[in-house]
């Protein structure tokens, strides 16, 4: 049987774009699949310039958004809705296909990337994989959508409908999106996101008193809870410290998270509070030398941050919310407690920093629960079965 050829349209993919979850999705599907002997490519968004490379035997297709409706007199408005990036991934995908047949097309419905691949004659088969739609992000964030965001809503939604197939990480995302339209009772293939378990792991190094939180400062990842517990901890647990790595974030109000965290701990206290925008190399040393990882999230799909301090050992507290409780074991490879209940988090935290046994314990199991779900090698063949279903039209 021949490879396939598997074109993956994302806006993220690292380095250029980042590491977030979807980047990570696809950087990590894209070269588990070329290391299991599938062809690649990757068509991705453009930061200034479009370029084509090689990753590691994936082709790398960088392009600008298109087309750029402020050089059409009178149609420069068009550039605040068009979804320039779709169109431009279209025009490529339809390159790449006419040299080298493509199999199969996957994008997330997140900004709708794969919206124009139905408007192609003869195109390859098209899978949506749901890591979760704007429309349930604007919300937890408790941000009300303009009329450009209600369009980008409508954009996502006929992109997940017009799929052949659907694949999701975690069942808790595809009752998500059931809860907003009918899939037609279809079958969504839920497959994990997969981690580099060699990248991502533990060593020997000691492990501080640092309470890490990794990623965006947004109402959704808890930071409202954390705000409202952060300063008991801080009393409770002294040789305790907080680091939060990643962007800031504003609040409905327009206020920096960054501020609104310090404001909640004395002046005497703040030095214990730090916040980092580090590359991902360094990232990995803080899951490694944490003395655990929090996750407080109000929702979550199925978070990097999660699979990337456990594959490192490191012990986690997360929220009984979204697809956590899928991968985390209550009380063997982690610790669950209710979304926005600052003082249940706070009491795990504080008995957990106080129980190093026990860490070092939920550190281990933690890291044989991702070995055995998240994998690249578990999971790159539960996901060519997936491709495999929808290119026999199961």
């Amino acid at each position: 049987m021949r490879p396939l050829h598997i074109c993956f349209l994302s806006q993220e993919y690292p380095p250029d774009t980042g590491w977030g979850g979807i980047g990570s999705y696809t950087y990590e599907m894209a070269h588990g699949l070329v290391q299991a002997g599938q062809r690649v490519t990757v068509i991705t968004r453009a930061v200034d310039r479009e370029q084509v490379l090689d990753d590691a035997g994936v082709a790398v297709h960088r392009v600008l958004p298109a087309p750029d409706w402020s050089r059409v007199r009178g149609l420069w408005r068009l550039n605040r809705i068009w979804p320039g990036f779709a169109w431009a991934a279209m025009l490529r995908l339809r390159s790449v296909h006419a040299q080298t047949r493509v199999d199969l097309v996957e994008a997330a419905e997140d900004r709708a990337d794969s919206f124009f691949v139905p408007w192609l004659r003869r195109r390859p088969r098209l899978i949506v994989r749901l890591h979760t739609a704007w429309i349930f992000v604007d919300r937890l964030n408790e941000i009300v959508p303009d009329r450009k965001k209600r369009f980008i809503y409508w954009q996502e939604r006929q992109a997940i409908l017009g799929a052949d197939g659907l694949t999701a990480p975690s069942q808790a995302v595809v009752d998500l999106t059931r809860s907003w339209l009918s899939l037609r009772q279809r079958d969504v293939a839920v497959v994990p996101n997969p981690i580099n378990t060699l990248t991502f792991a533990p060593t020997m190094e000691h492990r501080g008193a640092d309470i890490l939180f990794a990623g965006r400062l947004e109402r959704r990842k808890g930071v409202a809870t954390l705000s409202q517990m952060l300063a008991c901890v801080l009393r409770r647990a002294p040789a305790a410290s907080f680091r939060f790595v990643g962007s800031d974030g504003m609040d409905s109000d327009g206020r920096s998270w960054r501020e609104r965290l310090l404001e909640q701990v004395p002046a005497a206290e703040q030095q214990r509070v730090h916040f980092e925008h580090i590359p991902r190399d360094t990232l990995i040393q803080r899951y490694r030398q944490a003395a655990l990882c929090v996750v407080p999230s109000v929702w979550e799909n199925f978070p990097y941050t999660l699979l990337e301090a456990m594959a490192c050992a490191t012990p986690i507290i997360a929220t009984r919310a979204g697809g956590m409780p899928e991968l985390v074991e209550d009380g063997v490879s982690g610790l669950l407690v209710p979304p926005e209940s600052p003082v249940q988090l706070a009491d795990a935290l504080c008995a957990l920093l106080d129980d190093a046994p026990r860490r070092v314990e939920l550190g281990r199991n933690a890291r044989r629960r991702v070995e055995e779900q998240c994998s690249v090698s578990r999971v790159v063949p539960r996901m060519l079965a997936a491709y495999t279903a929808v290119l026999n039209g199961c």
